[in-house]
């Protein structure tokens, strides 16, 4: 059996790793950028420890080397902009596991390594087609590019899948009404930012912690009317300290510090809109299976897309296993079995994150919105989203399915 992988990102460089020792199975993974394109992708993020608890269950290997990369992620904090506590959450008491803070770059780099030998950089797929026995895809785009078929395709080129509109139909993004930017700081380790910490001035958020290498991770959201895109005047450092710097109060040193450094690098920030997509998980009757952002990209505001990636990726490799085992694999019940697991796994997660974005709309009730997140509703939401992590299916899961 021939699979073929679009994407060497989070889920695609998992799934690799997790079939590549298979007997009878050949993975094939198509990258379009160099070895060393990511290699300084200067973002961090934080994984949910459900997607911790999941990947020590599937490849505990792999498990092990992203923790061995990254730092412990074990509490939330929220104060306004002067700061005054609004709420705290220790991790411990609404999951089983520490989740993590690491860098994009390293990230990539940990996954990528599993994968190994089965990832083909500098292969750009420029078009797919479902054919009576498979799918086959057209790498390369030269006038004569390469053409290869496999049995099963899987879909992990993020949000922005060309093959997914190709395959699956179009796809219209519902945006939330919030802008968001991002960048790297060093601050040499002077400040008092460590585990994960937000701030609020109104509407206008600001989220940090600090990574392995010793650099701060920031990400800015602004409220945006929904749908228009993000206007000039807000990447200005006299826009971004207007929004985050009252006038009539102090500023607590660390947010001050943050602003003051991300007004000083204006012209670098990274910015883009929050958004979601609807999910779609397979076409052509389970012969391009979607997985990650390519199948449902979710708001930003929990930090649940490379957790959901990384879940997406065990189910899937854990599913196949045992299918494989069973000598019972076919296309069509795969993608049903799969999608029947993650669906309303993936549902839960998106809506927490939609909700979770009220406190950025413009007009919201600041203060009212963030506190509430310390109370028994948020906590308990909290706790099926990161409790719930999928584990290892077994035999039994897909007998009749």
């Amino acid at each position: 059996m021939r699979i073929l992988i679009t994407g060497s990102g989070v889920a695609g460089s998992i799934i690799a790793a997790g079939l590549t020792a298979l007997a009878g199975v050949r993975v094939d993974v198509l990258e379009r950028v160099a070895p060393s394109d990511h290699l300084t992708v200067g973002n961090g993020l934080n994984i949910g420890p459900n997607a911790v608890v999941a990947l020590r269950a599937c490849l505990p290997a792999l498990a092990a080397a992203l923790e061995r990369n990254a730092l412990p992620w074990r509490a939330w904090r929220a104060a306004d902009i002067g700061g005054e506590p609004w709420w705290h959450l220790p991790l411990s008491e609404v999951a089983d596991a520490d989740g993590l803070r690491i860098r994009w770059s390293d990230l990539y780099r940990v996954c990528r390594a599993a994968a190994g030998a089965a990832v083909s950089y500098g292969s750009e797929v420029t078009d797919a087609c479902l054919e009576e026995a498979g799918v086959a895809v057209e790498v390369g785009g030269s006038a004569r590019p390469t053409r290869v078929g496999a049995d099963l395709l899987v879909l992990a080129d993020g949000r922005f899948s060309s093959l997914r509109g190709r395959l699956c139909g179009p796809t219209t993004p519902r945006q939330l009404g919030v802008a968001n930017f991002r960048i790297l700081l060093d601050d040499h380790g002077a400040r008092v930012i460590d585990d994960l910490e937000q701030w609020y001035h109104g509407p206008n958020r600001l989220l940090a912690f600090r990574l392995r290498d010793g650099r701060i991770y920031l990400s800015g959201n602004l409220p945006l009317a929904p749908d228009a895109p993000i206007p000039d005047e807000m990447r200005t450092a006299d826009y971004l300290a207007a929004a985050y710097l009252p006038t009539d109060r102090r500023v607590a040193p660390a947010p001050a510090w943050l602003v003051a450094a991300v007004c000083g690098r204006a012209a670098h920030l990274h910015w883009s809109r929050a958004q979601e997509i609807d999910a779609c998980y397979s076409a052509g009757d389970g012969r391009v299976v979607l997985v990650g952002d390519a199948a449902h990209a979710m708001a930003p505001t929990l930090g649940q897309g490379a957790t959901q990636a990384i879940e997406d990726a065990c189910v899937f490799v854990n599913l196949f296993r045992v299918m494989h085992a069973q000598g019972a694999f076919t296309p069509r019940r795969f993608a049903r079995l799969f999608e029947a697991m993650r669906r309303p796994r993936v549902e839960t997660a998106r809506q927490l994150s939609w909700s979770a974005t009220e406190s950025l709309l413009a007009g919201a009730d600041v203060p009212a919105l963030v506190r509430r997140k310390g109370g028994s509703d948020w906590r308990a939401g909290f706790a099926r989203l990161y409790r719930e992590a999928p584990l290892p299916v077994h035999s039994e899961a897909c007998v009749g399915g």
